[in-house]
Parts: C-alpha cells; sequence; structure tokens
C-alpha cells in the first residue's frame, strides 16, 4: 500500500514533536507538513491533500473545530476528499462537535501507546477499503464504458472463454497489404514469420505480406492463443504437433500445415510451460 500522507496540527511544539515521534515508529505513515494553528493547516491540507490530519483543538486565530468545519464546507463546496480528521485534545467536552464534522477519531491526551497504535491500524484498514472500493467504480465504469455491459457480464464472458476457440475478445485481427484492407480468423492464422521490412503472415488460405513489425503483432495478437518463439516468428500454439530438439539447444515446431519453424534457446521453456503445463 502507499504510505498514508499526514499532518499535525497543534499549537505546542512539543506535542508535535511527541506525535511526530510516535508516528515515525510506523513505516505505512508518512509526516508531510506540521502546523501551529488551524489557518495554517487550512493552507497546508489545500496544498498537500493529506490522508489524514492530527488536529489539537485549543489553538489561536482558528481552533480544531473551526478547522474542521472550514475543511468540511470547502470539500462539499468544491467535491474534493476530506481527509481523516483525529482529533488530539486534553477536553472530553469537544467530542461532540468534533464528531458532528465527521472526525474518524477522537484522542485525549496523554495519549497511550495502545491507543495511538489502535488508531493508526484503524486508519490504515479504512483507506485500503476505500481505495479498493474506489478501482472497484473505476473498473465498473470502464468495462461499462468498452462494453455496454456490467462487470458481473464481463465476468461471466470470461469464465466461458475457451482457451482454443474463437472468443469475443479477440476473434480477427486486421490487416492492410497494399490498398487491401484484410480480415483474418484468429483460428486461420497459423504463424507469422518476419522477412526483412515485412512480415509474412501464414494462414489457411495462404500467405500475406504485410509492412508490419512483429512487435505490432504481438501487441495485438491474442496472448492466450499466440506465441512469440524466437526473434522472427510468432506462432498459433493450437496448431503445433510437434516439437522436435536440435543439437544446439534449439527446438523445430512442426505446424500441422507441415510448415517448420525454429523455436530459440530464450523462448522455448516459455512456450514447453504453454504445451505442456506441468
Amino acid at each position: 500500500m502507499q504510505q498514508i500522507s499526514v499532518i499535525i496540527v497543534d499549537d505546542e511544539p512539543l506535542a508535535r514533536q511527541g506525535l511526530a515521534l510516535r508516528l515515525n515508529e510506523f513505516d505505512e505513515f508518512e509526516l508531510i507538513a506540521q502546523c501551529g494553528d488551524g489557518e495554517d493547516a487550512l493552507e497546508e491540507v489545500s496544498v498537500h491533500q493529506p490522508d489524514v490530519i492530527f488536529v489539537d483543538i485549543e489553538m489561536p486565530r482558528m481552533n480544531g473545530i473551526e478547522l474542521a468545519k472550514a475543511l468540511h464546507e470547502r470539500s462539499v463546496s468544491t467535491q474534493t476528499k476530506l481527509p481523516k480528521i483525529v482529533f488530539v485534545t486534553a477536553f472530553k467536552e469537544f467530542a461532540l462537535d468534533a464528531f458532528e464534522f465527521k472526525a474518524f477519531d477522537y484522542l485525549l491526551k496523554p495519549i497511550s501507546d495502545e491507543r495511538v497504535t489502535s488508531c493508526l491500524a484503524n486508519l490504515k484498514h479504512e483507506l485500503q477499503e476505500e481505495k479498493t472500493l474506489a478501482l472497484h467504480q473505476q473498473l465498473d465504469s470502464l468495462i461499462t464504458q468498452k462494453t455496454g455491459g456490467s462487470v458481473s457480464g464481463f465476468i461471466r464472458r470470461l469464465e466461458d472463454f475457451d482457451y482454443h476457440g474463437v472468443n469475443d475478445l479477440a476473434q480477427q485481427i486486421t490487416l492492410k497489404s497494399g490498398s487491401d484492407i484484410i480480415r483474418i480468423e484468429s483460428d486461420s492464422l497459423f504463424w507469422i514469420e518476419a522477412a526483412g521490412d515485412y512480415m509474412c503472415v501464414h494462414t489457411r488460405e495462404g500467405t500475406q505480406i504485410i509492412r508490419k513489425t512483429l512487435s505490432q503483432f504481438e501487441q495485438e495478437l491474442n496472448p492466450n492463443i499466440f506465441a512469440r518463439v524466437s526473434r522472427s516468428v510468432i506462432l498459433n500454439i493450437s496448431k503445433i504437433v510437434r516439437l522436435t530438439p536440435n543439437s544446439n539447444g534449439e527446438y523445430v515446431a512442426t505446424l500441422c500445415s507441415g510448415d517448420e519453424a525454429k523455436v530459440s534457446r530464450n523462448y522455448k521453456e516459455a512456450l514447453f510451460e504453454r504445451v505442456h503445463p506441468k
């Protein structure tokens, strides 16, 4: 998890220093600023956008409750995230006011080590939950935008994925041969080999000469079906019928079409895992 950024707000330097020393014992938390009053803190929060602020209540110029109110109002008006607010004070009587402005916790001075540890653990858990939820919402939005369906529908499509069959994720590839645009079913594409500045695309229907790099093909082809086997060759794994070793440690892949392609030493182990997983 990314470090949790923290600002400490307290008009007493020794209190700030003491809390900073305690935070320093927890690698997950990073102290990014310290402030002596609420007005300075309001500016620092705007600049740094911390995850958490530890706030004293009795302070000059702007006290902790006023700071929490100002942060809450700004969060609502600007639609920005409100940092987790932990009040650190010697006064019990402000607790009700503190939680009115969504205080995450209320620590009474002097604070025990156990209380600090518990508060930090709860902060870490809460922030991780929020991050996970945000990622799920982002994924949901992206899948809906790209597919027009829901996450559950997309998962069902993945569960129905057929390794050897044609699937919705990569049914066809589009090639440009001269001025012609050619669409080829993935299952009919046997192998691709580099020939100088061109690629020879060997299919069930014949061979197409395409001006394109092998790396570009590798990015476009379905990695569940195709594999790079040398610097100059990509194979359709389902078309391999035999792998024959050479004396130099390389292999020759024989395809169902009768074509043969060299499998270099750098790629053979990865290919074996795909063709014959343990």
